[in-house]
């Protein structure tokens, strides 16, 4: 799914599914990313690869935040994973990147599921 502001790739991995994120998670676009994962009962745990995401608004961490829940509620998790650390700098001057379980590498996040 894409827009002006944000690409939203998936891809199926058995008990997993993965999306990369790549633009602008913002007002104008988190809507698509809510429509797009949090929509749907969750079946799956979550990953959710940033390494593309350039900027994230506070709207944006809203909509991470309802999908976290959402999994959490359904006995999911969301791992997000390759983050810059210009995104990390904005979840933690907002003292919130701790309340996300978050890896390095893609595959470190994919291997958390097996253990």
């Amino acid at each position: 799914m894409i827009n002006e502001h944000l690409s939203i790739e998936k891809k199926n991995i058995p008990n997993i599914t993965l999306y990369s994120l790549s633009g602008r998670l913002d007002e104008n676009s988190f809507y698509m990313l809510k429509d797009e994962i949090g929509s749907d009962e969750p079946k799956d745990n979550m990953i959710l690869n940033l390494a593309h995401l350039k900027y994230i608004s506070s709207s944006g961490i809203r909509a991470l935040f309802e999908i976290k829940n959402k999994l959490e509620n359904g006995g999911k998790k969301l791992i997000l994973t390759e983050a810059s650390e210009n995104i990390i700098r904005i979840f933690s001057l907002l003292e919130l990147w701790k309340s996300f379980i978050h890896y390095e590498k893609e595959n470190e996040a994919i291997r958390s599921f097996s253990s």
